[in-house]
């Protein structure tokens, strides 16, 4: 039973993984796995992974996540498994291990981080949304407060052309609450909805030794749910490109806005809430990271490429804690930290717990 645990405790983020020749060093790593893990592993992974998931990457699959859910039972050829892993890309990984259950309708599938930041410091709040609104609970700001995020997404279709493209749909949750304000009973001031219809192709197209993993298309719409003036939403048409080398990975994602009706008066719930939000937030945004030994390195860019130089640039630190969870320390500077704050340059500081990281 004890092997169960691990081979059912999977997620799923990306899709479908072309078949790759093995080599001497995935041959070693699954070797490294005693064989009732393996069998426990591929006898529960079987029925829920991709349906074009070759045996060998199953046992890959199978090889990574041993090695990465039980680092304690697998001291027998824990260096063997390691050091074969490190040659595997960060992504491709990642990619593999989540093959495993594409089509388990039993796991919640993570989309972006999901986190949880107890700590999480502004140095100069923005209270003046909620004055204008006359929202007096929210009026006098804590400058601490609990920063978290949700996010998931579930398969609908897979193999729409052919052994490739998978539509997803995400929902991810932004909120932000004055768990510390002792003014006020502990209020929610924010929670940013995002749902959105994502239709993802892998690719292995290579240039300057970058290989283009991941290619995605998505419909969003992103909205704080408030109403009146307090209101804050767009809609959008994005792009997401993911490249990776090695231990590095990196992703372009531009948008385009989709455009709505002005408003006829402050807070009229058919007109636009932020006609200004992309000359702070931008049209594009770049991520990247680097795994370096069990620490993973970040960086948020946005800019609005306009002579004021307005966006936001966040950078941040993950590191192990315990077997499943990671600590995180992060900055941010800049607009839209959160939809009320489009539009007010933002200075926060974070520290917490991931749950789920970028790989």
């Amino acid at each position: 039973m004890r092997y169960l645990g691990f081979a059912c405790s999977l997620f799923l983020v990306a899709p479908h993984i072309h078949a790759q020749t093995a080599t001497d060093t995935d041959t070693d790593t699954v070797a490294a796995i005693p064989p009732e893990a393996m069998n426990h592993c591929l006898q529960s992974s079987v029925i829920s992974a991709a349906e074009t998931m070759t045996i060998a990457e199953l046992k890959r699959a199978c090889a990574l996540l041993y090695a990465q859910q039980t680092p304690q039972e697998a001291e027998l050829k824990e260096e063997q498994i390691s050091n074969a892993s490190a040659e595997t890309p960060v992504l491709e990984k990642r990619m593999q291990l989540e093959a495993l259950n594409r089509t388990n309708r039993f796991m919640l599938t993570p989309h972006k981080r999901n986190y949880l930041f107890p700590l999480s410091y502004t140095r100069y709040p923005n209270a003046v949304p909620y004055r204008e609104a006359n929202d007096s609970a929210l009026s006098d700001l804590s400058k601490t407060e609990v920063d978290f995020q949700l996010s998931i997404k579930i398969l609908i279709h897979e193999n729409l052309f052919g052994d490739n493209g998978h539509l997803y749909m995400g929902y991810t949750n932004h909120s932000l609450w004055q768990l510390y304000n002792d003014v006020e009973s502990a209020p929610f001031r924010e929670s940013d909805h995002q749902p959105e219809l994502i239709l993802s192709f892998t690719n292995d197209w290579e240039i300057f030794g970058f290989r283009n993993a991941l290619n995605e298309v998505a419909l969003n719409h992103q909205s704080n749910g408030q109403g009146g003036t307090l209101s804050r939403s767009w809609n959008r048409l994005m792009l997401n490109t993911v490249f990776e080398r090695g231990n590095f990975a990196f992703a372009l994602n531009p948008w385009y806005r989709l455009p709505e009706s002005e408003q006829e008066y402050p807070g009229d719930p058919d007109g636009d809430d932020n006609p200004d939000i992309t000359h702070y937030m931008g049209n594009f945004e770049l991520n990247g990271a680097y795994k370096h030994s069990d620490d993973i390195f970040s960086i948020m860019m946005r800019n609005n490429l306009d002579a004021d130089n307005k966006g936001a640039l966040e950078v941040g630190w993950s590191f192990p804690i315990s077997s499943n969870l990671r600590g995180q320390l992060q900055y941010f500077n800049g607009h839209g930290h959160s939809l009320i704050d489009y539009n007010n340059k933002m200075e926060v500081f974070s520290l917490g717990i991931v749950f789920t990281d970028l790989f």
